[in-house]
Formats: C-alpha cells, structure tokens, sequence
C-alpha cells in the first residue's frame, strides 16, 4: 500500500488530501472511477448543459475540467517520477475551461474522456516503484510529493462530487 502523505505544505493541496479516507490509493481511484461514471451515466445532455447559478460553470465545464485536472496531475506525476528538476508548470482553471468549449462535446464524449484519464492514472501509478513514490518536485514554487498528487487527485474528484450531488442533480 502507498503511504499516505503526512506533511503538506500547500493548503490547496492539503484541503483535497484531507477528503480522502484512509486506505489503498490504488483502490480508491479505481472505485472512484466506478462510482462516478454510475453516477453521472443517468444525466441527460440537457441537464448536463445548465449551470447551476450565473456566472458557473456548466455540468459538462465541471467535468472537462476535472478531467484537464487529472491529465495536468498525471503528467506532474510522471515528470517527478522521471527525476524532472525543472519547476512544473501552473494551470489557470479559468483559462483551461474557457478554450477548451465542453459545452461544444456530448456528454457521452466528456464522460468518456473522464473514464479513460482515470484508466491512465492508474495505469501511470501502477508503474511508480516505492523509490519514486516519495520524489518531490516543484509547482508553484511548492514542493509536491507523488503522493500528495495522487491523494489531490482523489480528493478533487470528490470536491466535485459533491459539489455536483448538491448543486447540480
């Protein structure tokens, strides 16, 4: 089993860590996988289209972003357990959603996307050896450890779960 990350000095990092429950990693995005592609399956593409207040995003923005999350998060993983010494790059949420036009794809497209970067991510994890498990890199000039992105990255989808449970459907 993956340790779990004890010292977290970014508090953005340390608020997503925080909602994760203990327990295998691995086991826990593969079940996350599971359950949020159940529970999104049901949505229409009309519900998925609506935001659900002005100026928010739409239910499809929310999950291209989580997935443009994942796919930032992942590729963090891989440089900083290939040894990358450069500092990794930042990602405007805001920017990232607005160029990216998911209101433009079907829901079936966008939940497909979601479904295959979380296969990735495993897949990626699966190849971590202990060694790099514990590797720190830099973002945002923060020091970030495997860990603590593979535990951020369970704890966003579940910030977003919830926020789509009580805001959206």
């Amino acid at each position: 089993m993956r340790p779990r990350p004890v010292s977290i000095e970014n508090p953005e990092q340390a608020k997503f860590v925080s909602l994760v429950p203990d327990g295998d990693i691995e086991e826990i995005l593969s079940e996350q996988r599971t359950k949020t592609i159940t529970l999104l399956s049901s949505v229409s593409e009309e519900t998925a289209s609506k935001a659900y207040a002005p100026g928010k995003w739409t239910l499809k923005e929310v999950i291209g972003h989580m997935t443009d999350s994942e796919r930032v998060m992942s590729y963090r993983m891989l440089a900083i357990a290939r040894n990358e010494s450069e500092q990794l790059p930042a990602m405007d949420q805001n920017q990232y959603v607005a160029a990216a036009n998911f209101n433009k794809l079907s829901w079936e497209q966008l939940l497909a996307g979601l479904d295959t970067v979380r296969s990735n991510t495993l897949s990626l994890i699966s190849t971590i050896d202990d060694a790099a498990w514990v590797r720190q890199g830099t973002v945002m000039n923060s020091p970030v450890s495997l860990a603590i992105i593979a535990y951020g990255i369970a704890g966003h989808e579940l910030h977003h779960r919830k926020v789509i449970t009580d805001k959206y459907l």
